[in-house]
């Protein structure tokens, strides 16, 4: 879930700690006892497993502690800071604190680039980073102008990892408008540097490739198309098409609204509030690239839209892999869908609360040890 903690823990195996120990450890940590490294290992640690109860809140508060207690230490552990970082925004998001999001990615990548060498990776990625961000934040034209600075950048270094992934995702914003044509240039221009003869590289491009040419194509077709997308033993699938989710049409109305500006073209009354809703899904994709056995493992109250996001994981297309390579079931998933969400001021209050708008913040919670839930 988080990136970063992966990255602390391959350096700190022996401070990996779980259950009760894990609440003690941390707790130490919030008594100052503990080095920025250790701190940022158990708080992101005990944050994800509140974050997995659906304990949005708790873990938001526990991460902006340490981010409290660690800020100043950037310049000596400017790695576990920005985990810190990375963390806090990523539960914020989730939970609909938008403002939070920005400021928690924004210092992230100040961190980042403040104490770490220019060309470090983290730091090349960085421009990359906060376009994801205005993606989240709907800000397109934000978005591009990140991308893009992020896409020369690299070029100038002789970067051409980072170019790849910059102009993937400006390739994916022309798609998301429907230039089609203009998709499929860049990526051909993509496909020209040295770095596209990785099989890993060549792989996503071929991804994306595929995604290009299945705009506007009849959904009867996209199996054919994600057939395109070979794999190899061991490779990981990758999704290459998905069925559009079902939107709530008052909330998109009211989202497309306030990103231009305007106010809610259908308004929120003073005392409604909306709770966080999540629902995570687990399913089985088989070698093939098709999905199975899609269900609801868990869900917040209320989350009766969770059968919806089950319908949309049947229709997904993966990547497809030689079918000796892996069991004849397929290989299992859980994703963790969140209803996006706002804290707004509705009309006739003085009050910000949480608003529900529309779409879903995905998290992968894939673990290797991941399997379906057992039959009741």
């Amino acid at each position: 879930m988080f990136t970063l903690l992966l990255m602390l823990q391959a350096a700190t195996a022996d401070i990996v700690i779980k259950g009760k120990r894990l609440v003690e450890a941390q707790a130490d940590c919030a008594r100052g006892n503990c080095t920025p490294l250790r701190d940022a290992t158990a708080t992101i640690a005990l944050a994800e497993s509140q974050f997995r109860d659906g304990e949005y809140l708790k873990a938001k508060r526990l991460l902006a502690a340490a981010v409290a207690r660690n800020k100043d230490k950037a310049g000596s552990d400017p790695r576990p800071v920005a985990a810190l970082y990375e963390a806090y925004a990523t539960v914020a998001i989730h939970e609909g604190d938008r403002d939070t999001y920005r400021s928690a990615v924004a210092d992230q990548v100040r961190v980042l680039r403040d104490h770490l060498p220019a060309d470090d990776n983290s730091v090349v990625l960085s421009s990359i980073t906060l376009g994801d961000m205005w993606m989240k934040l709907r800000d397109y034209r934000r978005a591009q102008n990140a991308y893009r600075a992020a896409e020369a950048e690299a070029r100038r270094r002789g970067e051409d990892r980072a170019a790849v992934l910059a102009g993937l995702r400006l390739a994916a914003l022309d798609m998301g408008v429907g230039k089609k044509a203009v998709a499929l240039r860049r990526i051909s221009a993509l496909e020209a540097l040295p770095v596209a003869a990785d099989p890993e590289v060549r792989k996503l491009l071929t991804v994306m490739r595929v995604r290009a040419e299945a705009v506007y194509t009849d959904r009867a077709k996209t199996g054919d198309i994600a057939d395109q997308v070979g794999g190899a033993p061991g490779d990981r699938q990758l999704l290459v098409w998905e069925p559009p989710y079902n939107l709530v049409a008052s909330s998109d109305a009211n989202s497309l609204s306030r990103a231009q500006g305007f106010i809610d073209p259908i308004p929120r009354t003073a005392s409604e509030q909306d709770a966080v809703q999540w629902a995570d899904i687990g399913f089985w994709v088989k070698a093939d690239g098709r999905t199975a056995e899609a269900e609801v493992l868990q869900a917040s109250p209320g989350s009766r839209w969770a059968a919806a996001i089950v319908s949309q994981v049947e229709g997904r297309r993966y990547s497809p892999i030689p079918a000796t390579s892996v069991p004849e079931e397929g290989t299992y998933r859980i994703e963790r869908f969140t209803r996006r969400s706002d804290y707004t001021t509705p009309i006739g209050s003085l009050v910000r609360r949480r608003m529900a708008t529309n779409g879903f913040e995905i998290v992968d919670l894939t673990s290797p040890d991941a399997k379906p839930r057992p039959a009741s």
